[in-house]
């Protein structure tokens, strides 16, 4: 019996490439890449005027923390790799850091299971001073790393409306980030829930009156109720933007939101690592197409060639 002299061709390695690139990109290969990247401190307003549902957008939530949320998970799912995130609480005058930034992409799990269990249950105070909790997430940067880009989600609600104002001890624009206007212009009425969550009716002055030491504005109140409203107090975050530098944006669309978060100017050029992956998926494609014959054949070539 005669054994063929069998020699792999062209096909053989390429095939052999295609499944070497393929198995390498397992490792998750990656390389030191100079580029704007965005480290960020994200601090939602856990105050119980988040809970007021005044979105109207088909598949997210409409409650106002709810609809913070989802936007956010949609666009830490589209951030690139290198992008640092950290989570933060705001409620009555403080701002409490759950954790410093962290690299997205090797800790997205943590960063969203947290980000999916932050409600308004959380809150160890009832009063709203929207001034102090930014000046003191502001405070915290400062302390911990002045890079740190400040992203503080409010509807900017104060309460009680005639708390005096927050003095701002900081230099402004030293610390960059943007002030994220939440909820609607028009005042509605403010869900009393449970803490099982369960609905209550809604938040009215006399309930008010045993958690606020001072009555509240006649501007939240209707004409025909004694309910509580809110709105978005855009005048509010607006004059807190001017005195600490930081920007401003209206949350409207996860979209909006994401391109927002991507301006240049809230980046910092620092080497990061680029990953390989989609290059080295890339060129596995090609190689297995040139093996299936869908691209240039040598041997077609060659034909053609001696025809000539």
């Amino acid at each position: 019996m005669t054994i063929p002299n069998w020699r792999p061709g062209w096909r053989f390695w390429t095939l052999a490439l295609a499944l070497t690139i393929l198995a390498g990109s397992l490792l998750h290969p990656t390389i030191p890449w100079r580029s704007g990247m965005h480290r960020y401190l994200m601090v939602l307003d856990i105050t119980q005027s988040m809970n007021a549902r005044d979105y109207h957008q088909a598949d997210m939530p409409n409650d106002r923390l709810g609809f913070v949320k989802e936007s956010l998970r949609r666009v830490l799912a589209e951030m690139p790799c290198g992008t640092e995130i950290g989570l933060g609480l705001f409620t009555t005058q403080h701002t409490q850091i759950l954790f410093k930034p962290l690299e997205l992409c090797e800790h997205y799990p943590v960063i969203d299971a947290v980000l999916a269990q932050i409600d308004w249950r959380m809150a160890w105070a009832a009063d709203s001073h929207i001034g102090h909790g930014v000046f003191a997430a502001l405070r915290e940067i400062g302390e911990a790393d002045p890079d740190i880009r400040l992203v503080f989600f409010s509807d900017g609600q104060q309460y009680p409306t005639d708390a005096e104002a927050a003095f701002f001890h900081g230099v402004p624009g030293q610390i960059k980030g943007l002030l994220v206007g939440v909820g609607g212009t028009q005042p509605v009425a403010i869900p009393k829930l449970d803490r099982e969550n369960r609905p209550q009716g809604y938040w009215d002055y006399a309930d008010l009156q045993n958690y606020a030491p001072s009555p509240a504005s006649p501007e939240a109140r209707s004409h025909d109720t004694t309910l509580f409203r809110s709105r978005l107090d855009e005048a509010n975050l607006l004059e807190l933007a001017q005195r600490t530098g930081l920007g401003y944006h209206r949350l409207t669309s996860p979209d909006d939101l994401l391109d927002a978060l991507q301006a240049k100017e809230l980046a910092q050029r620092r080497v990061v690592p680029a990953d390989l992956r989609p290059l080295a998926a890339g060129l596995a494609l090609l190689a297995l197409l040139a093996t299936t014959g869908l691209m240039w054949r040598p041997e077609r070539a060659a034909r053609s060639e001696t025809d000539a």
